[in-house]
């Protein structure tokens, strides 16, 4: 309430004449999807019910701007209709609520956000690793809502750059009761440079919190000619929490110290409108081949044992942001805007294949969108979905709960 209170003080110090001049704004987005998921015989996750599960939600999104604030309101309901008759879950979500504007210093003008805002300096399409404060999903399926953490950031600009510092408090978007994800919840202060030099655009992050105790990163993003160029991101950070085997029980959390993060990645487009992207990128948080395929054997010798309970434990290792150390990502769209597709206008497919390369799981995802109408101000888009998780049978990607899911999406604005 007090935070609510001082960032009211600060727009009404801020802006006086525009709150007589700048009217309200909503914009409303919604989403149905139906979804269809074929379960897999996986030796972590408990056997479902149902081979086949079916499930249709439901999600509207409302979004205010007024004055130097916005926010943004989700309303989902999970579970509308479901196969195994699961109860239905309804969350009203408060995505964000944040105020922009600028002061002056000492002769500087400095920009200022206050509140709960998704922040994104990452730079990757399969992974970012500068997702710093939360760890937002890339290219998810369904309805998925995405909460922003409590930032305090001052920016100041030059011709060319800009320096921002931050402070954050990731507890302010906790959306799951996860043990990884509650003891991840960070409080920290940092100092952000981004730079543009040349054809490159370059930026370096230092930032210290209660979970990581410092880390130190940075990103590079350079086009090399009209239809090439590069991308890389890196970030290090002292401590960490990860699942480890232990001889008592079968997984535990426990604190780790150093670890790194890389990603690189190369984009490609012609004028037709196809474009590619190829990325690999590393993640040392995560279990690499051999701690799987070690977690899988003692899977299988709990099964024998008759002790599967305790092998569904090892389940808990998914919660992890990248599920393997090593990934390599393919990516191809056909942007709708350059003519027909299929003998249809406005028609974009997608086809994005992630491939562990140390333990040979996959992920394969294909997307085929079509913008019914778009008038600006109201819009309708269809959209077929289909992801499919296969791999060496000791993979990881192999034994996730489910083998394919098939979801139909309507989803506009108005």
């Amino acid at each position: 309430m007090r935070c609510a209170q001082a960032l009211g003080v600060i727009g009404l110090l801020s802006c006086p004449q525009a709150w007589t001049q700048e009217p309200l704004k909503l914009d409303w987005d919604w989403m149905v999807s139906a979804s269809h998921a074929q379960r897999n015989d996986s030796l972590v996750w408990a056997v479902a019910q149902d081979d086949e599960q079916q499930q249709v939600d439901i999600g509207l999104d409302l979004q205010s701007r007024w004055h130097g604030w916005t926010a943004s309101l989700a309303l989902t309901s999970r579970a509308l209709y479901r196969s195994d008759e699961q109860a239905k879950e309804t969350r009203l979500t408060l995505s964000e609520l944040f105020w922009q504007g600028e002061s002056t210093l000492a002769g500087q003008t400095l920009d200022i956000t206050a509140g709960k805002i998704r922040l994104d300096w990452g730079v990757g399409y399969g992974y970012r690793p500068l997702d710093l404060f939360l760890p937002y999903r890339r290219n998810p399926l369904g309805i998925q809502v995405e909460e922003g953490a409590g930032v305090l950031a001052l920016s100041s600009y030059q011709e060319l750059g800009e320096w921002t510092l931050i402070a954050t408090d990731s507890a302010w978007g906790r959306s799951s009761e996860a043990q990884l994800v509650t003891q991840n919840e960070q409080q920290g202060i940092g100092l952000r440079h981004y730079r543009l030099i040349g054809v490159s655009e370059i930026q370096g992050i230092v930032y210290y919190d209660n979970v990581r105790r410092g880390l130190v990163g940075g990103s590079w993003v350079s086009v090399l000619n009209s239809t090439w160029g590069v991308h890389s991101s890196w970030l290090y950070q002292r401590e960490y929490w990860q699942y480890q085997r232990q001889t008592e029980q079968p997984i535990e959390l426990v604190k780790q110290e150093n670890a790194a993060q890389f990603l690189f990645g190369i984009n490609w487009a012609n004028p037709e409108g196809h474009n590619v992207i190829a990325e690999y990128w590393y993640d040392g948080r995560s279990w690499n081949a051999d701690e799987w395929q070690q977690i899988l054997a003692d899977a299988t010798l709990l099964h024998q044992q008759g002790r599967s309970p305790m092998a569904f434990a090892y389940a808990q290792g998914y919660q992890a942001t990248n599920i393997v150390a090593h990934n390599f990502m393919l990516h191809w769209t056909w942007d709708s805007g350059n003519g027909q597709r299929f003998g249809m206008d406005n028609l974009t497919p997608t086809l994005d294949v992630l491939w562990s390369p140390e333990e040979g799981g996959w992920m394969i995802t294909q997307w085929i969108n079509w913008q019914a109408y778009d008038t600006g101000s109201a819009s309708l888009e269809l959209e077929l979905a289909a992801r499919f998780f296969g791999g060496e049978t000791d993979s990881a990607y192999a034994n996730l709960p489910d083998s394919v899911r098939v979801l139909f999406n309507l989803k506009g604005k108005f």
